[in-house]
Formats: C-alpha cells, sequence, structure tokens
C-alpha cells in the first residue's frame, strides 16, 4: 500500500514529532519530580519497591546501558508517544476504520500536552500506555482471537500490571472480550483461559520477586494507604470506632476543608502519622483497615466521592477542583520557573549532571501552545457516549463485527481513569489511558453505526452478528 494512502496519518505524525522536538529544545533534559527519583534509583539498584511497582525500572535500567543521562530517558519516551500513535491508527485501519477518521482519532496521543509533558518526565505512564494498547491490539486484531495471540496478550497486559499496579483489572475487561468476540462459547471461555494464564505468568513472577526481598507476596504494600487517601475527602470518625491505634488517622480538619489526599497519605505529619499498630499489623495495614471501616460506614458518601472525581474528568480546564491542589505539575506552565530542590537535584546529579533549563522563547511558545492544545472533557464525555452507543445500538447488517473491541476500548479507558478514583485519589495524569483508548473506541463507534467499514487485507467480510 503506497504511503499516500496514508498522507493525513503521516502529515499529524510529523507534526506530532515537530512538537516534540520543540518540547526537547525548550525544557532539556526533562522533568525529574515526583516519583522521578525513585525510578531514577532503581538503575543503580533495580529491587521492588514497597510503595510501587518498578517494572518502568527495567527499561531505565536498559537504557543506562547506552547512557545515564536523563535527556535520553525523555527522548526515548517521546518517541515511545510516537509508537503508540503510529500504533493505533494501524489497528483502527486494520478493523476497517476509514484512514481519515483514524487519523483523526490519534490527534490527541499525538498532540495532547499531558501526554507531552508525561513523555518529558521520569514517570511510567507512557511506558504503561503503550504496553497496555499493545495487549489491546494483540486481542483486537482479528475479528476472533486466536490461542497464540490470547497468549501473548495476557503476557502484555500481565506486565503492564507489573509497570502500574492500577492496570490489575485489565484482565476482567480482556476476559469478557474473549467471550464476546469468540466464535462459540467454548472458545471464548478456551481464550479467556488462555489469556489469564499468560497473565498470571509476569505477575506471579514479579510477586515472588517481592516475595523474596520482603517477604510477603504481592506487588507493592501501598494499597492500603493510598484507599486511604481515597476516605480523607469524606470521613468522619464520629460515625464509627476504630481501634485506638488507628485514631491518629482521623484528618483534623473539618469536611469540606480537608487537604489534598496525598498531604494524608505521604506528607502529613509523616508518612505513617505516628501510628503505632500491634506488632503484627504494619501502618499500611492499618490505614486499609481504617479505610475499609470508613467505606462501610459511609457508603453514600464513598460513591460521592467517587462519581465527584470520575466527573472531574469531564470538567475543562484541567485545573484544581475540591480538595486537589496538583494540577500544576501536569502542565508546560509549571516549568517555566521550575527550580530543583534537595530531592530532585541528586537526581540529575547523578543522571547525565544537566540541570533543568528553559530555552527561550521556545519555552513560553510551548506554556502556550499547553494551555490549549489537550482533550477538553466535554470531548472526552462525547467520546464515551459514542463508545456506549456504538456497544449497545446494532449496527447495519453489513457494519464490520466490532462491537468486542469498541468493548475493549472503552472497558480499558474508562476503567483505568476509573480505577484510581474508587482505590486513592483523582489525578489529571491518571486520565491519560483514556485520551489514548476512547478515541479510538468512539472511531470504531462511529464506523460501526455508519455500516462504512470495509475488510482490509487478509480477512473475511462476514455479516455483523456482534
Amino acid at each position: 500500500m503506497a504511503l499516500r494512502d496514508h498522507r493525513y496519518f503521516l502529515a499529524l505524525l510529523g507534526l506530532g514529532a515537530l512538537v516534540r522536538i520543540a518540547v526537547q529544545v525548550a525544557f532539556p533534559p526533562g522533568f525529574v519530580f515526583s516519583d522521578g527519583p525513585a525510578y531514577l534509583g532503581l538503575v543503580d539498584h533495580l529491587e521492588p519497591l514497597p510503595d510501587r511497582a518498578v517494572g518502568y525500572g527495567f527499561l531505565l535500567r536498559a537504557l543506562a546501558w547506552a547512557s545515564r543521562d536523563v535527556w535520553l530517558i525523555t527522548g526515548v519516551q517521546h518517541l515511545l508517544g510516537l509508537v503508540t500513535a503510529v500504533l493505533a491508527y494501524t489497528l483502527l485501519v486494520r478493523l476497517g476504520v476509514g484512514r481519515r477518521l483514524a487519523a483523526l482519532a490519534t490527534v490527541p496521543v499525538l498532540f495532547d500536552s499531558m501526554q507531552l509533558v508525561l513523555e518529558h518526565s521520569v514517570l511510567s505512564d507512557v511506558a504503561f500506555d503503550l504496553v497496555v494498547l499493545g495487549g489491546v491490539a494483540v486481542l483486537a486484531w482479528r475479528p476472533r482471537p486466536t490461542l497464540p495471540a490470547t497468549l501473548v496478550a495476557g503476557l502484555l497486559l500481565g506486565t503492564a500490571v507489573c509497570v502500574r499496579v492500577v492496570g490489575q483489572p485489565l484482565i476482567v475487561a480482556a476476559v469478557v472480550f474473549c467471550l464476546l468476540a469468540g466464535a462459540t462459547w467454548r472458545r471464548g471461555v478456551a481464550c479467556a483461559l488462555a489469556l489469564t494464564a499468560a497473565f498470571a505468568v509476569p505477575v506471579t513472577l514479579y510477586a515472588t520477586w517481592y516475595h523474596h526481598d520482603h517477604g510477603t507476596w504481592a506487588l507493592s504494600e501501598s494499597g492500603g494507604r493510598a484507599l486511604y487517601m481515597r476516605t480523607t475527602a469524606f470521613v468522619d470518625c464520629s460515625r464509627f470506632t476504630v481501634p485506638d491505634y488507628e485514631r491518629p488517622l482521623c484528618p483534623a480538619e473539618p469536611v469540606g476543608q480537608r487537604l489534598e489526599p496525598t498531604e494524608y497519605g505521604w506528607h502529613t505529619p509523616d508518612g505513617t502519622h505516628g501510628l503505632r499498630p500491634p506488632p503484627t499489623i504494619t501502618p499500611g495495614d492499618a490505614m486499609g483497615d481504617f479505610a475499609e471501616a470508613a467505606i462501610r460506614a459511609q457508603p453514600g458518601d464513598y460513591v460521592r466521592v467517587v462519581v465527584r472525581d470520575f466527573a472531574s474528568n469531564f470538567f475543562v480546564p484541567r485545573r484544581d477542583f475540591f480538595e486537589y491542589d496538583t494540577a500544576s505539575k501536569w502542565t508546560f506552565d509549571r516549568y517555566l520557573t521550575f527550580q530543583t530542590s534537595d530531592f530532585t537535584r541528586p537526581a540529575y546529579e547523578a543522571h547525565g549532571g544537566q540541570l533543568p533549563r528553559v530555552r527561550q522563547p521556545w519555552a513560553w511558545a510551548v506554556a502556550g501552545y499547553g494551555a490549549v492544545v489537550y482533550l477538553w472533557g466535554p470531548v472526552l464525555l462525547s467520546l464515551l457516549v459514542l463508545c456506549v452507543a456504538g456497544l449497545l445500538r446494532r449496527g447495519p447488517s453489513w457494519a464490520p463485527p466490532t462491537r468486542p473491541a469498541i468493548f475493549l476500548c472503552l472497558a480499558v479507558g474508562a476503567g483505568l481513569m476509573l480505577a484510581p478514583d474508587a482505590t486513592a485519589e483523582f489525578v489529571w495524569r491518571y486520565q491519560l489511558p483514556a485520551v489514548l483508548l476512547l478515541p479510538m473506541g468512539a472511531a470504531l463507534a462511529w464506523t460501526r453505526l455508519r455500516g462504512a467499514g470495509s475488510p482490509q487485507p487478509g480477512t473475511v467480510a462476514t455479516p455483523s452478528t456482534d
């Protein structure tokens, strides 16, 4: 197939590459903040950490064979962003989406400013999204999944969980996809079992590694702390009882005046709140027990906060709402005056020694770009609604049988956006999988509802029975 047949996507891809070059020029060598120093520490000491999965560390360790410099990490991640767009476009065309529409669906991952900020940061999000999309692509590549495909997809999705623990629900969406897409129920069950077995391989290997170092079968031990953070917006300790040693977890501030959840989880007054639980209970276990008691006592408040935060994804602009105060981290404007701290400076010095700089007028131009160019919340909501419509409504009889693929994009994209809201807190960066997958699902849904798809080379035209 001639390259000119893909000229719309290639033009967008070229523009996306130019924007990434501008980011590299404007803000060398990259952004190191938040979890960045801990991730960079894995280059020299690759070990499982209690507070996060460290699969991303394997990528950093591999890159360090060529160079330890921060600029190499951010440069490679910008390339990974372009590769993600290529894979998304290729999959959509394979599934019968018109080339113009398929190219349009990649615009968010190519140009969204938060995507670019995260590519330019030593954080695991971009690598995680690419591995997740790889698993989705392998599963959905054929109308009916094959056993080899489900095995590969299971390995990829299991690997994604080792990069970010929030990916655990991926297996549920993938299993449902297999059951929906199987030619027969027996075939669907067989594929689901193969997928689950393959998914368990990297997860089990990681858990074994963690057990060797920490004596516990787990991927991390931050789940209790995260769930505690989820409750800090609404918990009222007068409505339930907890052991005396958990009392320090009750926020001092009244409901409606609470701090950002991260403050309670990691900073205020310290990482453990001065907890002194019995010897058999860790601070993380105590936090988890406290959170579960709070949710049982206040289920309506818990649901309200989860729904409130999920709805925040559809607000515009991307700024702080409610008790949150970290939105500026995911904008270029913050880094116009970024200064290293005692926490971040050693990481820069150990990895190339180049401290962050701001080059003008490039930086002002990139910051202005970032203030406008992103997937606005109402548009994201419209894409989600279109996905749901494409999933629920019957398309024309000649429409491509892509309902399972629409479900997969919708469940993974929206699910990875909802999971942190239910188990930890709302953070704008957690929207990134939806920025990638909901436009893909919407393109598939639009094609299916209009019956505009046509079989691609190597596929067989069959009536839609999905």
